[in-house]
């Protein structure tokens, strides 16, 4: 009876879990700052896939003119939703780098990169 009890929770606990959006804030509740933090792991992911490497190797920074225009506050969260990000990344240990663009839904556009 208990096992039974377990698997229930268990599987109950599974499928919240799973649930769309139940972790994560409502797109109104999204800031720069998090859509900045979110799409940059998006690049390092595609960083540490396309080179093989630890995600410590990965280095992945906001693009200068996006960085300032957030500081200033030029840039909003509704033109980075509409323009997306574009970020800088290298690998380190590695004369590799580039830059990944991200669109306003947070889907890789561009994945440019070159040697150091």
């Amino acid at each position: 009876m208990k096992m039974h009890r377990f698997l229930g929770t268990a599987v109950g606990l599974g499928v919240l879990l799973a649930t769309p959006g139940w972790l994560v804030p409502a797109a109104s509740a999204q800031t720069a700052a998090g859509l900045t933090s979110a799409w940059g792991k998006t690049c390092k992911m595609r960083v540490v896939s396309q080179f093989d490497v630890p995600m410590s190797d990965a280095v992945v920074s906001l693009g200068a003119t996006e960085q300032q225009g957030i500081n200033e506050g030029t840039t909003s969260l509704s033109s980075i939703q509409k323009d997306g990000l574009s970020f800088n990344w290298e690998v380190r240990g590695k004369k590799i780098s580039g830059y990944c663009n991200v669109n306003g839904k947070g889907r890789i556009t561009e994945f440019k990169q070159g040697l150091n």
